[in-house]
């Protein structure tokens, strides 16, 4: 109905005074001056003065722009009753115009305007996202009026169809297409423009970034009011500046260095003590770099420790996220100190002097040491933990909140071992001395870091008594792994158990080969006892069983372990897959078991009646099902 000529009427007759949608001028002019111009030129353009405002109700905006010195200024509505009421109340400025027009079916010449400026017209004609073919003629209209060098200025709400029509029109009819934040404001520039602003490749991408400014604004009122939940989600910050503008086209109209925006610098989560006494009201904590993802800083319960030891009555965990780079804990709360300030509790008084605090005595390190390249890539890092001791972990680049697999590194023999390892990395962090050289470091094959795996290798072990009490005693067990990852549970098991056979099925090529050049698989001691394959562990299974149907000699296991993941966030069931749960896939298991095997499952479960549909599908193959939380993680054991 807002797209009606009688709708408008109907409004305008009942209401005579100004309607400002959106803001007023004074709010608005700080961005408009950029794209309106009195006099002069822009780089690649012609004069900015001939403005269209389209749908222009009652608003006083026009007379205020008129007022600033922007004479050549045309308005136009779909409603005769508002036109002929903005005429009348402003005939002393004779160079402003008011016209009866739609804009789909608009009257002036092809490049006429300099600027078509709309504030609230498109949301009032996308009420909702069933407007496509109107809007398509808005936009072209629009289009066609402008010149070469010309500006659309929209004023918007920034709900999701409307960011998705703009972008999806504006960049391929070559527009360049900046947002401003605040009042949402959409530049599309008619024209190819060098710039350095940071850049957007897509709508899905600026949606993102609209989202989170909106959601950034409605949490800050919510914290200024004191009424943050204790599991406030992330807040991402991005480099000081950057946050105000950013323009979304074709990759060719910039430089190579420009930033990409959707690479936050920092990622910050809001902790509230309502039910405690604080020795302090508000702080700031830094995780140091490659730590962000322990479960004392990923965890609502882990933070709320932190904060309840640290005695703070609000504080915020501020994340550094990776590719970027950091000088030291000085410089960080230099650049944070403004920020967090609109994170602080309310009625914190002017002097308060916010305090920084952290694990140690730095912002810790992480040294790349593998990464390949695309979307959702792979990225292998060494960070320094606990007392200075070294890990390396790996992840996906589109799942950096997630560690795939991580190990504890140790000295090679001979150079001075674990113990002295520590001091040494102690001692050259707090004197600012160079770290180990690239090669000075290995995966320690003796620890397990992941919770998970130390409970299934516990499950192995009740395993192999069982089979010791009933069968003839072996030495010699073989374990079947579906999802290799980094390899760190292959490790473990290999370098432990001497005479472990360990066969593990991984479905990335690129994963098999970085478990083995990077995380300690490579071990020439392992040859004969350590068999990769790359592929489908369901098909592998699947063919085992068959093969073992037909054969004197049948390939067994003690032990088979599920720890693969589902690729869907749309799925409840994350690990494993649902095809790993399938009667097919049990029934193939119970063919590739010893009569006394085990089945473990790594199950990370979102939704409990999935969880429990879980273990009932379990039960019709399996008399007896254990199962086990894990302290540090979300994961549970199912053996």
């Amino acid at each position: 109905e807002f797209s009606s000529s009688k709708y408008w009427e109907d409004f305008f007759k009942k209401r005579t005074r100004s309607f400002e949608w959106y803001g007023n001028y004074l709010e608005l002019c700080g961005i408009l001056h950029r794209y309106m111009k009195e006099k002069g030129t822009l780089k690649n353009s012609f004069f900015l003065d001939d403005i269209l405002v389209i749908g222009c109700g009652n608003s006083d905006l026009s007379s205020q722009i008129y007022s600033a010195g922007f004479k050549k200024l045309t308005n136009i509505d779909i409603s005769k009753t508002v036109i002929k009421q903005m005429t009348n109340r402003h005939a002393d400025k004779q160079e402003m115009k008011w016209m009866e027009m739609d804009v789909t079916k608009m009257g002036f010449d092809d490049g006429h305007y300099s600027v078509v400026l709309d504030k609230g017209t498109l949301d009032a004609m996308m009420s909702d996202d069933s407007c496509d073919v109107t809007i398509d003629s808005m936009f072209a209209e629009i289009d066609r009026v402008l010149r070469t060098g010309g500006r659309y200025i929209c004023i918007t709400l920034a709900q999701d169809h409307v960011i998705r029509k703009i972008l999806e029109y504006f960049p391929p009819n070559n527009y360049l297409v900046r947002i401003h934040k605040g009042i949402w404001i959409f530049i599309s520039l008619n024209g190819k423009m060098w710039v350095a602003y940071p850049i957007l490749s897509n709508w899905i991408e600026a949606i993102e970034m609209v989202k989170s400014q909106q959601y950034y604004a409605m949490l800050k009122n919510q914290l200024s009011n004191n009424e943050a939940s204790s599991d406030v989600p992330a807040i991402q910050l991005f480099t000081s500046g950057k946050m105000e503008l950013v323009d979304l086209g074709a990759a060719t109209h910039y430089n190579n260095t420009t930033d990409q925006v959707h690479q936050a610098r920092y990622t910050m989560h809001v902790v509230d003590l309502k039910d405690h006494h604080p020795a302090q009201k508000f702080g700031i904590f830094i995780i140091p770099q490659g730590r962000e993802m322990e479960w004392l800083f990923t965890s609502v319960v882990g933070r709320l420790q932190v904060a309840k030891s640290a005695r703070f009555m609000r504080l915020v965990f501020v994340a550094l996220n990776r590719n970027h780079k950091y000088v030291d804990m000085q410089a960080i709360q230099d650049e944070l100190s403004t920020k967090v300030m609109e994170l602080a509790p309310p009625k914190l008084s002017s002097t308060y002097k916010v305090p920084f605090v952290t694990v140690g005595d730095n912002v810790g390190e992480r040294n790349v040491r593998y990464q390949s390249g695309g979307s959702g890539g792979i990225i292998v890092e060494n960070y320094v933990g606990d007392a200075g001791v070294w890990y390396r972990q790996l992840i996906f680049d589109d799942k950096q909140s997630q560690i795939q697999s991580v190990v504890r590194l140790k000295k090679k023999p001979g150079d001075g071992g674990n113990s002295s390892s520590r001091r040494t990395i102690k001692h050259s962090i707090l004197a600012g001395k160079k770290r180990k050289s690239k090669s000075d470091l290995f995966p320690d094959a003796s620890h397990l870091a992941s919770n998970y795996s130390q409970i299934m290798v516990a499950g192995l072990t009740s395993v192999m008594w069982v089979s010791f009490l009933v069968n003839e005693p072996s030495d010699e067990f073989r374990v079947l792994i579906i999802g290799l990852g980094g390899g760190t549970l292959s490790l473990y098991l290999l370098h432990c158990f001497p005479h472990c056979h360990v066969t593990a099925v991984e479905l990335d090529p690129e994963i098999a080969t970085v478990a083995q050049e990077w995380f300690g698989l490579s071990n020439p001691t392992f040859e004969g006892r350590l068999q990769i394959n790359v592929g489908d562990g369901f098909e592998f299974v699947r063919n085992l069983a068959m093969e073992n149907q037909d054969s004197a000699s049948p390939v067994l296991f003690d032990m088979v372990a599920i720890d693969a993941n589902c690729n869907d966030p749309s799925q409840s069931l994350i690990c494993p897959p649902q095809v790993f749960i399938s009667d097919v896939f049990l029934t193939s298991v119970i063919e590739v078991l010893k009569e006394n095997g085990g089945l473990f499952l790594n199950v990370l479960c979102r939704d409990p009646s999935t969880k429990t549909g879980v273990i009932k599908s379990l039960k019709e193959f399996f008399p007896q099902i254990y199962k086990a939380e894990c302290h540090e993680d979300v994961n549970e054991v199912m053996l």
